[in-house]
Order: C-alpha cells, then structure tokens, then sequence
C-alpha cells in the first residue's frame, strides 16, 4: 500500500510558509488521506520494535527479546537508571522500529518499504520543498517510533555534523490523543518557558527547522493509547 497525500490547496500551503518562515515550526493536517494514515496505524501497531534510550557509551537499541528475558526486578532497575540518568543529562526513552534502514537493506515489510519509497519519492520531497523553502532537500530518513507511559526525550536540537539535516518531521498515526497523556512535541524558549507545544494529533505532519531546541513531554500514567509516529529528517547530500 502505498500511501497518498490529501490535497492541499494554495491558501493552506500559504498559511504553512508563512508560518516556517517566521518560526521555523508548522503543521500540516490531515496530510494523508485518511484511509491511507488509518491502515498504517493499524500496521504500526503490529511491528516488533526495540526499546532505544542512552548510556554513557551513547545510543543503546535493546532488543524485545532481550528485554523479555528479564526479570521484573531487573527491568525495573533499568527504567530507574533511564529515568535518573534523565535529570541533568540528554535521555530518551521510547520504541523504535528502524523503516528506512529495514528498506535499504531489503528487509522491511512491504507496508514500509513502500512508505519510505513513499517519502523520498518526488511527489512527497517536492511538497516538503514547496512549503520549506529549502530546496537543497533531496531525502527522508524514517523510523517508527512508540512512546509508551513514562516514555520521554529530553532537550536536543537535532543537528548532527555532516548529516545535513535542514528540517524534522513527525507523521502523527494515533487516531485519538489527549492534550493531558503528555508526549507533546514542546519547543523551548530562550527565557525557559516552553514557547509552544504540538499535540500528535492523528495525520497532521509536524515539521520544524534544524536546530531548534525541543523535547517530547513524559507519556503520563494515565495515557489512554501509544503515541506512534513516522519520524525522521528532510536532508540532503
């Protein structure tokens, strides 16, 4: 299935300029048509992912089946390390299934596969083009991502050196979200507020400039469903 964009008219695309230009964050809603975002939702929800967070050495990927092995003690000790290793120090934790790498090596599911063709595909990369401004965008990495309850990431501002990253993106796929669950995509302003705040609301594609600092709110206890995305960045060579 390969997914389709919902049209979008000249006074929306307007709109979303607009707003880049001035703040180097947007949101496209309803950027899929609605069919097309609902059947990935239901195949995200059915994907193995691994549990990605940090340790001193860097990024750790830990495989589900590693993770069933544990004991609950032992679970338990790790979600505590994460969550105080968070206080001071850039962390996140949160699900992970790597698309774009499972699609480069030939390994993804056709779902996948055909979402990244989808998304280094002209049509997506020249509407990216149109409302970025940035004409130097000539890819999209992607993974999916799951935030579970206490799921997290703290502060970053998404550069990396020499990966030429000019804009990130989320595709929002969880049909129903409530502003209290958390995981709100939260920018941060430089007198320590947050300067606004993006709810993963169902098919709307967040796109913000790099760098710009920015976290993703702790997933409360009281969530009513996973937040699941399409994330990565519009980069080029």
């Amino acid at each position: 299935m390969k997914p389709n964009l919902a049209p979008l008219i000249e006074s929306q695309r307007a709109t979303i300029r607009e707003r880049l230009a001035r703040s180097g964050r947007a949101q496209v809603d309803g950027v899929l048509v609605e069919a097309d975002a609902l059947a990935l939702h239901q195949a995200a929800t059915q994907v193995e992912y691994n549990v990605v967070t940090r340790r001193e050495s860097g990024h750790v990927d830990l495989p589900a089946a590693w993770l069933a092995s544990l004991t609950p003690q032992q679970k338990t000790g790790l979600g505590q390390t994460v969550q105080a290793s968070a206080r001071d120090d850039f962390q996140y934790l949160y699900d992970n299934h790597p698309i774009y790498d499972l699609a480069e090596a030939g390994r993804a599911a056709p779902i996948w596969g055909e979402l990244v063709a989808f998304l280094n595909g002209e049509v997506f990369l020249a509407l990216m083009r149109d409302l970025t401004g940035e004409s130097r965008i000539t890819q999209a990495d992607a993974q999916l991502t799951r935030f579970r309850t206490g799921h997290f990431l703290t502060e970053h501002d998404d550069h990396a050196e020499g990966k030429n990253r000019f804009f990130a993106y989320v595709l929002n796929l969880t049909p129903a979200w409530r502003i209290e669950w958390g995981g709100l995509l939260a920018f941060h302003g430089k007198d320590g507020n947050v300067s606004e705040a993006f709810t993963p609301r169902f098919n709307t594609l967040n796109l913000l400039k790099v760098p710009a600092p920015h976290s993703v709110t702790q997933v409360a206890l009281s969530a009513g469903a996973e937040r699941i995305s399409v994330t990565g960045w519009l980069r080029g060579l």
